[in-house]
């Protein structure tokens, strides 16, 4: 048997809500077929536009008339729908739907009557081709696109987006906004402001569910830095930087849209419109992240033209961050290879398509006329503010860290000197085995961490000379951290688990600044550092197991850094010492560890094991 027709996709909805824009990306995505405005179907469409599409519409042209072109129009179209090859899914901009509610609209836009008479009177002129249009119809599958929930919040958007407003078309827009919210639909998609992609997405699932063979696009679920600059300002360092150090796919504008033009036998990509262009490489952008279902993260170079910027932005929304590297004339030109006027000549090409114009509607701008690690450390910025989410860190007080009374004595004394009687510091917290209850006298040390701001450092340093002889002989570890180095992720593997920790709940702060959050860090980036870090422990641990007189204490807690450091690369996270030396003994099959207090040689057996285990695997790679 033949195959049997697919209902035509009709995208349905009021006036600028992106119909066109939306069944284009469909017939890109799919080469499904687009059967075109329906100013094709009917040649009087011609002298309406010669008279001004609008005067003829509301003004010159009886009522009958405007309906009558309107309705062979949509069933000339209908016709070339039902005869067009079996198996072929068809896109329709603008569904039959569209004919009453545009017949109701205009008849309360030109007679200035309520929307409940205009529709009657619509149904009334319509009668005459109402056999056809529900034949076609039901061959019709449906999709209909809002501005608002609200009909009157709707017309206000669609009239925002045209240049000129008069009275009538603003009758028409308010009647066709009401005519579409109470036309029986299927749940209709809102638009709102989100991006075309999102909305793109919302549309192909709703295909999906009805058995189109439409998969949704992936792009609004990564995140895309798209980056702009003029000559020799950084562009491909910061995509270089990106790339290895954050895990971004560095991509070209020129070859996907150089992959965009063969795949549609485009002869000149760059002679479209920039919205056209903009969802080429949009759509190119999607075909890479579908087929690279890991990558997260884009990054494409280099932005040259104001215009598609701005259409990337229309399309890709929160999803897309324009950064654009600046940097003066004179350091660029010395930064050239081939000297300033290979720079300049550059530039003016550059000037020509809008790269300097990119500068104004970037969502971020990035100086680069100094260093490279600034350059790094705001890339980082940028990274770190995108990926981590800030949070509140739980509080606790002194008492409830069950610690020796000199020890929760000296916290008490530096609590005071450092938080009144203004704020000194931003947090407080006690992290390690006192910060969970498992301090042991004798063995732990007391580890501080501070969040303060650079000018605080005298007044710490005043406080701790005050307070240090409370200690009694215990080891403090104190770290202090500035706000930007967190933001930034300047910091160690071993502060940026301290970190985490806060931020997940799993260890409490003393004492906060009113209103104060932490970023939390990513947990790839977290594990990335962590392996980064077991180099580090082992020559630490393997110096330890040198020193003479050995200590156990240095021995056992090295050892423990790095039997952490494989734990959590196999995804295990033990924060204290002994659960952790406790698990990777079980991990490397080997006999439960002893207590170091109790037996010492022990300990220092297992520490061997652990360095051993380490050195097993770095050997066998080599």
């Amino acid at each position: 048997m033949p195959d049997a027709p697919l209902p035509a996709v009709a995208v349905s909805g009021p006036d600028n809500v992106g119909k066109t824009t939306q069944v284009r990306l469909l017939t890109r995505r799919y080469g499904t077929c687009d059967l075109g405005p329906l100013d094709g179907y009917d040649t009087r469409w011609a002298e309406a536009k010669r008279q001004g599409l609008a005067a003829w519409w509301f003004h010159s042209a009886s009522i009958g008339e405007v309906v009558d072109v309107l309705a062979c129009s949509y069933l000339t179209r209908a016709a070339a729908a039902r005869s067009s090859p079996p198996g072929q899914v068809l896109l329709l901009d603008r569904g039959m739907s569209m004919l009453g509610a545009s017949v109701a609209a205009t008849v309360a836009a030109r007679d200035e009557v309520p929307f409940p008479v205009a529709a009657d009177r619509a149904a009334r002129l319509l009668a005459p081709y109402a056999s056809d249009i529900a034949k076609a119809h039901h061959a019709e599958r449906e999709v209909l696109l809002l501005h608002h929930a609200d009909p009157l919040r709707g017309a206000e958007v669609a009239l925002s987006r045209e240049r000129a407003v008069t009275d009538v078309y603003r009758r028409y827009q308010v009647a066709l906004n009401e005519h579409l919210h109470h036309r029986p639909h299927d749940t209709p998609i809102v638009v709102g402001d989100r991006s075309i992609m999102a909305v793109h997405g919302d549309l192909c699932a709703r295909l999906e569910q009805t058995s189109m063979p439409i998969a949704q696009p992936v792009i609004t679920q990564r995140w895309t830095v798209a980056l702009g600059g003029m000559s020799e300002s950084g562009k491909s360092t910061a995509g270089e930087y990106l790339q290895h150090e954050h895990g971004f796919a560095r991509l070209k504008i020129g070859y996907l849209l150089d992959c965009a033009a063969a795949r549609h036998r485009i002869a000149d990509v760059y002679a479209l419109p920039p919205v056209e262009l903009a969802e080429l490489l949009v759509l190119e952008l999607d075909r890479y992240a579908a087929a690279h279902h890991y990558q997260r993260h884009l990054s494409i170079e280099s932005l040259h033209r104001a215009d598609l910027t701005r259409e990337l932005g229309k399309l890709l929304g929160p999803a897309l961050t324009v950064a654009y590297l600046h940097a003066s004339p004179d350091i660029r030109c010395r930064r050239g290879n081939r000297g300033p006027g290979d720079v300049v000549q550059r530039d003016t090409i550059k000037r020509e398509r809008g790269a300097d114009r990119v500068l104004g509607i970037a969502d971020l701008v990035i100086g680069n006329d100094r260093s490279r690690t600034e350059l790094f450390h705001a890339l980082d910025l940028m990274v770190r503010r995108r990926l981590w989410p800030d949070r509140s860190p739980r509080r606790i007080i002194v008492p409830d860290l069950g610690l020796p009374a000199h020890l929760a004595g000296f916290l008490d004394s530096m609590l005071a000197a450092l938080t009144s009687p203004a704020p000194y510091v931003q947090m407080i917290a006690v992290t390690g085995s006192g910060g969970r209850g498992e301090f042991r006298s004798g063995w732990s040390d007391l580890d501080v961490l501070l969040v303060a701001d650079p000018a605080a450092t005298p007044r710490i340093a005043a406080a701790l000379r005050q307070e240090r002889d409370r200690l009694d002989g215990v080891k403090l570890g104190l770290s202090v951290i500035t706000p930007g180095e967190i933001r930034a992720g300047a910091l160690t593997s071993r502060l940026l688990y301290a970190i985490t920790s806060i931020t997940a709940g799993e260890v409490p702060v003393l004492w906060a600044v009113p209103g104060f959050r932490l970023p939390h860090p990513d947990g790839r980036m977290v594990a990335a550092r962590n392996r980064h870090e077991g180099a580090t422990a082992a020559f630490g641990l393997r110096r330890a197991l040198l020193a003479y007189p050995i200590d156990i204490r240095v021995v056992y807690k090295t050892a423990a850094l790095l039997a952490k450091i494989v734990l959590r690369c196999e995804g295990q996270v033990q924060p204290s010492d002994a659960d952790a030396l406790e698990a990777f003994a079980e991990f490397a099959g080997l006999p439960a560890p002893a207590d170091p207090c109790v037996d010492s040689a022990a300990a220092l057996w297992l520490a061997e094991q652990v360095l051993r285990w380490w050195l097993t695997g770095v050997e066998a790679t080599s």
